[in-house]
């Protein structure tokens, strides 16, 4: 009788084991996704068809793609240390955006993308095109059918960052080029509700052909090795890159990612003067003060208006803001908002650019 059901017991975990396996969800991902133990015979980063035809779609190199954040500069350095550099172009007037274009296309061979928030008209998209620029990405929404029409006209790809499965399917619609899974493990401003390990398979099952990255707590090359084992053609990295020599963050807000740990982060509406959505920043002084009073309305912050900082042309930084500290500022940094992702905990130095991609390689491979 033991023997009997001892057999029933292993036909039914086959059963489910195949379930899964059939609709093409790794069974990994039902633990933990960065932390969970990969299947042995994959220990060795292989890249599979998705990163495959990622990598001939762009012309890369490697499969990693730099998140908004961090600059022209850390754009152009991913970009010519063979990944795929962004530029965020949202906030940037047409004029500013044209030129800035025009420098990525001196500086590089065009790998680079332009990311476009939905929440905000995207002003600058025609400039961009006319100045040269090929492959966009959109975020907290689906662009219209214009929006794309105006791109693939000029010849270019575009992708849409998405956090389920419905989120996907309507993304889908429009043929992207490929699809960006954003987790709850993510830095600054979150789209996602839930975390990678519920919302990519979600996406993986309605993508088909579509390559689709992951977004949140990707900092080593063993995080990329698990996201590619798990079905993913690629990884997004914002907190990684702007952690790099080039990034136009100033030294006191990368040695404050350098220090970061385990529970440095925090999921918050606190800085959402300009923005009012959810985001990942590391706690400080002002989200700290805020807490205490019980985490309070706009218009009844403690220190609400408050001047904090300037910026290198002297225009003032308020309390609350979400302008995160840069390259020429003054004031009192640690009050300002410092955007940074779960995966801070592993980024323990401040290399260059084309230094962390090599490693990433090289972890990715187990080398």
């Amino acid at each position: 009788m033991k023997k009997q059901n001892l057999n029933n017991s292993s036909r039914r975990n086959f059963l489910k084991t195949t379930s899964i396996a059939a609709i093409g969800l790794p069974t990994a991902l039902f633990s933990s996704f960065t932390e969970s133990k990969p299947i042995e015979k994959k220990e060795i980063g292989v890249l599979n068809e998705g990163s495959k035809k990622l990598l001939a779609l762009f012309d890369l190199k490697y499969p990693f793609f730099q998140a908004a954040p961090g600059g022209e500069q850390v754009a152009i350095a991913v970009a010519n240390a063979g990944g795929m550099g962004c530029i965020q172009f949202t906030w940037t007037s047409p004029d500013d955006a044209y030129e800035t274009t025009k420098r990525l296309n001196a500086a590089t061979d065009g790998n680079y993308y332009a990311n476009y928030v939905l929440h905000f008209e995207p002003n600058s998209l025609d400039k961009a095109l006319e100045a040269g620029c090929k492959n966009f990405q959109f975020s907290w929404g689906i662009p219209s059918q214009e929006i794309v029409s105006k791109i693939r006209n000029a010849g270019g790809k575009f992708g849409v960052q998405v956090s389920s499965k419905n989120n996907a399917e309507n993304a889908l619609e429009l043929n992207p080029d490929f699809l960006i899974c954003q987790g709850l493990e993510a830095g600054g401003h979150i789209q996602a509700s839930q975390y990678i390990k519920e919302a990519l398979p979600q996406v993986l099952e309605v993508a088909g052909p579509v390559p689709v990255l992951v977004a949140g707590g990707i900092s080593t090359g063993k995080d990329i090795r698990m996201a590619i084992n798990n079905g993913a053609a690629g990884v997004v990295m914002g907190t990684r890159f702007i952690a790099t020599k080039e990034s136009h963050l100033n030294d006191f807000y990368r040695q404050k990612l350098v220090e970061a740990g385990e529970h440095s982060t925090v999921y918050t509406n606190c800085f959402n003067d300009g923005w009012n959505a959810m985001h990942r920043v590391l706690r400080n002084s002002t989200f700290l003060n805020w807490e205490a009073e019980g985490c309070s309305l706009q218009g009844n912050k403690p220190g609400e208006g408050e001047v904090v900082a300037k910026g290198e042309t002297g225009y003032d930084i308020i309390r609350y803001s979400g302008r995160h500290p840069l390259e020429g500022d003054t004031g009192d940094f640690e009050a300002m908002c410092m955007y940074a992702g779960e995966g801070v905990k592993k980024i323990h130095d401040i290399p260059s650019t084309s230094e962390l991609i090599d490693r990433l390689w090289k972890e990715f491979e187990n080398k």
